[in-house]
């Protein structure tokens, strides 16, 4: 009767061993991992006071480059054959890097058709696509085929009267010394006449570079000249595209897009996003702090009541003895388990239970069942290396710390990274515009001086062959910079995570943004210096009147395109008040200068005429007919002026100042007429007529100026001082002294140092790696003590027969047996000890010398970073001053050219643009390399926040404003770190923490 409980149990302890021989699944072992973790994240967090950023897991995006489709518990291996472009841009939170950016010269329409492409074979056999114009009258016309740029290739008619660049050059050139010579025998204007000249921009005019310099396109060969991989980098830019219009002047619009890049491009936030997908090493960052968790799960465990990790199982020996004719068969079933923990105090607790079947089948008694069961429970205490047992878990809970702000630190370093090579593109994107620009200059000297060398022979052949070492150089310059915009491009994939050969470009909107604003600086530091100087002629030449009016008009234009520009910048459609008041006080001035211009030539015809020397019908007319205009331009400003002011004013009158112009119209080609045929029996009809224009004129003038501007001249004179007045009021209200356009450094040195030094990841690990070191010392002179141990164990035995009618398990029939002991290991050798401990010193002295070294290190880098932002500011105050002095020599080089004062020629106002635009980009670069100071000492502050996505939204924002300074024990809760909770260290240990 006592077999079935035997089998029974024997049966169920079959089954259990059967049941957990394969474990759990791979998955729960996974997400039980990942669950620890995650709380363990979620702890430090709250030790921390939440300083720390949420901290990401190890689970790779789907749109990484890095995921991997394969089942996480059984992953696949990678195809082993190497792939070219397997990896494509995945969607952005960020934004869309394949949207086409907007280009004004492209987007119009330009009637020229695109026709496919005819069947023609090259040598890579790549089809080509051929833009050809419209009207088949100019595709019958000769052609000259370009070799083609990124896989594009454009026919170029050539109108039947083309010459070669250098013959047309040649007859540029004597046509420039005809006018020379021509223009030496008129009268140069009066000095006020030429001041009185507006100020010109060289970007607002209505006609083309061509028809105001003439000059002259870049010969198509040139363009061939340079590498495939060049030229879509420098039509990225408009002033680019327009030389190449020039060159290739029936090109389309969807041709020359055609020529641009197409590959995606990105914004620095859509970089970052890419790099938090992508790169490694913080994906190895990562990693190891899931590591670091993971250890840290694991020495947690060694504090709880848990089974051991061997030891806990069964198994089955059969036997067959076959001795002196005697046969015995036997079976033994084993089966042992066991927990241990370790204590709060540092001891040792272990409990096991061992049990044996013994089956004899045919032994002396026949059949016999034997089961001996052991119950075991150890418990060890040491006495003096207490703290030494809890060194595992002390020195796991504080790396997964240290582990954490290293990986917070790596991403902001990583973005930091990013921006510095963001923006070094912008500047090397910025490098090839000037390049090109350059190029372009010295190639055409070189042309003109071949030309004047060949067809003229006006320059000797050395300065040719000079002009021509500058365009090699300038050549050489391009396709370096060119080349360095591919290798930069490269090593930022590498550095986001992307593979090298992707195609990849550069959304150029904050680098238009930047210019903008550098231009508004630029206008805005013309203004000042023109109200600065206007507050000077007022002072040194007092009666000066056209100067005022002329200083004043220059100040109010300049005025008028710094608010354009802001409002460009600011977004905004709507005219404001101050541009409205601006317009008010152009117009008023424009009608002073014509009031000032008229007085003039009245008073030069009134004295002519009072002459007693005879006068000429040419003089006459021509000092009438000048005074007329001037008239008619005095009656027409004085309409838009009442029109702004909103005064009544009579349709009529417009009407009769239309009626006028046309007369005067009139009456200058029949005086232009009458001179080119010689018929000077009509001059004396003509003068007639232009004085009865003059009288109709005065007459309208009068009626329209008379309410605006008095014709008393020390009233008139009051009105123009009040006007000069009203427009540098108009400056010093609009416009602010600070033309730097950066923010001044007003940091305060020793509050940002305190502010890095509160706050830095780096200083936090390495003040708790000091906290470990003096920990060591602990540990160390613990280890120089005696070694005393405590262990008390219990051991239960119970032994059955199948036959004993006792339960099986009966401990209490047998007894057990119980021990104490205690082990001593005296400290007569400890010399390896010794040097242990005093190396646990010396690691102490050094790690206080190390913080120290890392704290002035942290100091110099703040130190040094506002060093260079106000260096950087300086240079940008400079660089400003230099573009707007670059700017006046454009101005003062195209009057020159207009006037035909001096040796002016086309290539001295193409000099001059470039100079103006390499002035700008010194400007750009200055304006940049402020913001990536900046970037650093928020870095080096440790004031740094990025999102999601991994970027810092403050980047863009150009303030030096530093968060405000905390309390030190705010940012740092645990400045050595903390100690686990749930043991008894040392007093020593716990007051050292």
């Amino acid at each position: 009767m006592f077999r079935n409980p035997i089998f029974l149990c024997f049966t169920l302890l079959v089954a259990a061993s059967v049941s957990v021989i394969t474990g759990c699944s791979r998955k729960y072992y996974r997400t039980q991992a990942d669950r620890d973790v995650a709380v363990i994240y979620a702890e430090k967090r709250a030790e921390e006071a939440y300083t720390l950023p949420p901290l990401a897991g190890i689970d790779v995006d789907p749109r990484s480059r890095f995921f991997d489709p394969s089942p996480d518990d059984c992953p696949a291996l990678p195809v082993p054959v190497p792939q070219l472009f397997g990896y494509e841009l995945p969607e952005l939170v960020t934004g869309d890097p394949r949207q086409i950016p907007q280009r004004s010269d492209l987007e119009m329409s330009d009637g020229v058709e695109e026709l496919p492409a005819p069947d023609v074979e090259s040598h890579d056999s790549t089809a080509r696509r051929f833009v050809r114009p419209a009207s088949d009258e100019a595709s019958e016309s000769s052609t000259e085929v370009v070799s083609s740029i990124s896989d594009l290739a454009l026919v170029m008619p050539k109108p039947a009267n083309a010459m070669e660049p250098v013959v047309r050059l040649a007859q540029l050139i004597r046509e420039d010394a005809q006018n020379n010579e021509a223009a030496e025998e008129v009268d140069l204007l009066p000095d006020n006449e030429s001041e009185k000249e507006s100020d010109w921009d060289p970007t607002k005019d209505d006609r083309s570079d061509t028809e105001q310099l003439r000059i002259v396109p870049i010969p198509q060969q040139f363009w061939e000249q340079l590498p495939e991989t060049c030229v879509p980098r420098m039509l990225e830019f408009e002033s680019v595209r327009k030389e190449f219009r020039r060159s290739y002047p029936d090109v389309t619009s969807n041709g020359l897009k055609g020529l641009l890049s197409d590959a995606p491009r990105l914004t620095l936030p859509m970089i970052t996003e890419l790099a938090t997908l992508n790169n490694r090493a913080i994906q190895t960052q990562k990693e190891r702090l899931y590591r670091a968790a993971l250890v840290l799960s694991a020495q947690r465990y060694e504090y709880v009541l848990r089974p051991r990790r061997r030891g806990n199982g069964s198994g089955v020996n059969y036997t067959h003895v076959r001795l002196d004719s005697t046969t015995r068969n036997g079976l033994v079933i084993p089966t042992e388990t066991g927990v241990r923990a370790t204590t709060a105090m540092a001891g040792q607790f272990l409990a096991s239970f061992a049990n044996s079947v013994v089956f004899t089948f045919n032994g002396p008694q026949g059949f016999a069942a034997n089961i001996g069961s052991d119950l075991v429970f150890d418990f060890q205490q040491t006495i003096f290396q207490r703290d030494v047992v809890f060194e595992g878990l002390t020195q796991a809970e504080r790396n997964v710390i240290y582990v954490a702000r290293d990986l917070i630190r790596a991403q902001r370093s990583l973005f930091v990274d990013l921006a510095t090579d963001y923006y070094q593109l912008l500047l090397t994107y910025r490098a090839i515009e000037i390049s090109s620009q350059d190029y372009f200059s010295n190639l055409r000297a070189f042309l003109q001086g071949r030309a004047e060398y060949l067809q003229a022979g006006r320059i000797p052949r050395v300065q040719v062959d000079q002009f021509e070492q500058n365009a090699l150089g300038s050549r050489s310059s391009l396709v370096g910079d060119c080349n360095s915009l591919e290798s930069a491009l490269d090593r930022l994939k590498l550095r986001i995570g992307l593979p090298p050969e992707m195609p990849l470009n550069l959304n150029l909107e904050e680098l238009e943004s930047l210019t903008t604003s550098d231009e508004l600086t630029v206008t805005r530091q013309l203004v000042m210096r023109t109200r600065q100087t206007l507050l000077d002629a007022a002072q040194t030449r007092l009666g000066d009147r056209d100067a005022a009016v002329n200083g004043a008009t220059v100040l109010i234009n300049r005025l008028r395109e710094t608010l354009r520009v802001r409002r460009k910048i600011e977004g905004i459609t709507e005219e404001s008040a101050a541009e409205r008041e601006t317009e008010q006080l152009g117009l008023r001035l424009a009608l002073l200068e014509a009031r000032l211009q008229s007085d003039q030539m009245e008073s030069i015809r009134s004295r002519e005429l009072k002459s007693e020397l005879p006068r000429e019908p040419l003089i006459q007319f021509a000092r009438t007919i000048d005074l007329v205009e001037s008239k008619l331009s005095q009656a027409q400003r004085a309409t838009l002026l009442r029109k702004n002011l909103g005064l009544q004013s009579d349709v009529a009158d417009a009407v009769e100042v239309d009626r006028l112009d046309e007369r005067f119209q009139k009456l200058r080609r029949r005086w232009d007429a009458a001179i080119e045929s010689r018929e000077l029996d009509r001059l004396p009809e003509l003068v007639e007529a232009a004085n009865g224009l003059l009288e109709a004129t005065n007459t309208l003038t009068a009626k329209l100026v008379g309410d605006l501007l008095p014709a008393d001249n020390v009233e008139f004179e009051n009105v123009i001082v009040q006007t000069v007045a009203d427009t540098v009021a108009l400056v010093d209200r609009v416009e602010t002294s600070d033309v730097g356009g950066l923010d001044e450094v007003e940091v305060e040195e020793n509050r940002a140092m305190l502010l890095a030094l509160y706050q830095r990841y780096d200083l936090m690990n390495r003040r708790g790696e000091l906290a470990d070191d003096r920990r060591r010392i602990k540990l160390a002179a613990d280890d120089l003590r005696a070694i005393l141990d405590v262990r008390a164990t219990q051991t239960l035995s119970a032994n059955r027969l199948l036959s004993d009618p006792n339960p099986p398990f009966d401990f209490s029939r047998d007894g057990g047996v119980t021990s104490l002991s205690l082990s001593l290991d005296t400290p007569l050798n400890r010399r390896l000890e010794r040097n242990t401990y005093r190396a646990a010193l010396i690691d102490y002295q050094a790690g206080r010398r190390a913080l120290i070294e890392l704290e002035d290190q942290i100091k110099l880098a703040v130190r040094e970073d506002l060093r260079q932002l106000r260096l950087q500011r300086n240079q940008y105050e400079i660089s400003v001053a230099r573009a707007a002095l670059a700017y006046e020599r454009v101005v003062s080089t195209r009057l020159q050219l207009q006037l035909a004062v001096g040796n002016v020629v086309a290539r001295d106002f193409l000099e001059a643009q470039q100079a103006y635009t390499s002035a700008l980009n010194s400007v750009a670069r200055d304006h940049i390399s402020f913001i990536r100071g900046r970037i650093e000492l928020f870095f080096d502050t440790e004031s740094i926040r990025l999102d999601a996505n991994g970027y810092w939204s403050g980047g863009q924002d150009e303030s030096l404003e530093l968060p405000p300074l905390p309390d030190f024990y705010d940012v740092n809760p645990n400045p050595y770190g903390r100690l686990p909770a749930r043991v008894r260290y040392s007093e020593e240990v716990r007051r050292n923490h």
